[in-house]
């Protein structure tokens, strides 16, 4: 009980370090309104002596005689009639704060910073992120594209997509959001003006467009839809640090890209490019991760973003079976 008492007089004494407990504010306020403790606590589902209990324990704290006190009323001192009116703009402006996040709750809305590797920003993401803006006119999207992971906070990053065979732990949270394999391509024209390719081998006959080829040389690890497995040495005509340089390549007539199939559904769609070696996939999975903060507490605009990357997957999944 001492240390109770040492402590409330530090309190009074210094009035920075007041710390009153807002439900006690809120029955203040309706024990001024009202004035009746009776009425306050009917009004606010409490009893009398709770609500009386509250506002003893609230002039502790303020070191402030608030109230007065007779069998019949209970009125504000002046000090209290002063206090109540800033209390009440304060938990005003806290219901308006609340509210405001319900809404946002209930209709994402804001700025979101995207991180993604280039090739996917230039491919996937541009037609996508155009649909997901029109469906959430009140969410602006700015994409960070680049080959580097960026550090979430330091750039204010809220989402990051990150495509790999699996990430590293960290105190961010990942879920995948579609598994990605790769596969050649090459456009109509150069089909029709070159050799067919029926075999991993006829590729030593064509101009190959390989992302991250070492010195124009790459090792490649093929494997059949019946499982089988072939590994061969090319070499690369042209190879880029990402898959978007060899994708244009390829549009423009130039050989034959191996392209994440991510990558090259919609040219495939569009008639720009068509699949080579169509039993033949790269062997070993990776995934486009969806990654965010690691807090339970998911943003609106983040789940919505998430939520639309998942359904357009589900969507691009379905037309391709």
């Amino acid at each position: 009980m001492g240390y109770n008492r040492v402590q409330m007089k530090r309190r009074v004494a210094n009035p920075e370090t007041i710390d009153a407990d807002l439900f006690d504010l809120r029955a203040f306020c309706a024990v001024v309104d009202a004035g009746s403790i009776t009425a306050a606590a009917k009004a606010i589902g409490e009893t009398k002596g709770s609500v009386s209990r509250r506002m003893t324990r609230l002039e502790e704290s303020v070191g402030v005689r608030l109230l007065r006190r007779s069998s019949r009323v209970v009125q504000a001192t002046e000090d209290g009639a002063a206090y109540r009116l800033r209390v009440g703009t304060a938990l005003d402006a806290l219901a308006d704060a609340n509210n405001a996040l319900r809404q946002t709750r209930d209709e994402p809305r804001g700025h979101l910073r995207v991180t993604a590797p280039v090739d996917l920003g230039v491919t996937m993401l541009g037609p996508l992120v155009a649909a997901f803006t029109d469906k959430y006119p009140e969410i602006t999207v700015e994409m960070l594209l680049t080959p580097q992971v960026l550090d979430f906070e330091t750039n204010q990053v809220d989402v990051a997509l990150r495509a790999a065979s699996s990430l590293s732990d960290s105190n961010l949270v990942a879920q995948k959001i579609s598994a990605l394999s790769s596969a050649f391509y090459a456009a109509p024209e150069y089909v029709k003006a070159h050799p067919k390719v029926r075999t991993p081998a006829d590729l030593g006959k064509h101009k190959l467009l390989i992302a991250r080829a070492t010195r124009g040389q790459a090792e490649l690890a093929l494997r059949h839809t019946d499982g089988t497995k072939t590994v061969l040495s090319v070499r690369a005509a042209i190879s880029a640090a990402d898959y978007s340089f060899t994708r244009e390549a390829a549009l423009g007539n130039g050989g034959i890209a191996l392209l994440p199939t991510i990558v090259s559904e919609r040219d495939v769609e569009r008639g720009a490019l068509v699949r080579v070696l169509r039993d033949y996939v790269l062997d070993g999975t990776n995934y486009l991760y969806f990654v965010h903060g690691g807090t339970r507490f998911l943003q609106p605009k983040v789940r919505a973003f998430r939520d639309f990357l998942l359904a357009d997957c589900a969507v691009q999944k379905a037309s391709r079976s």
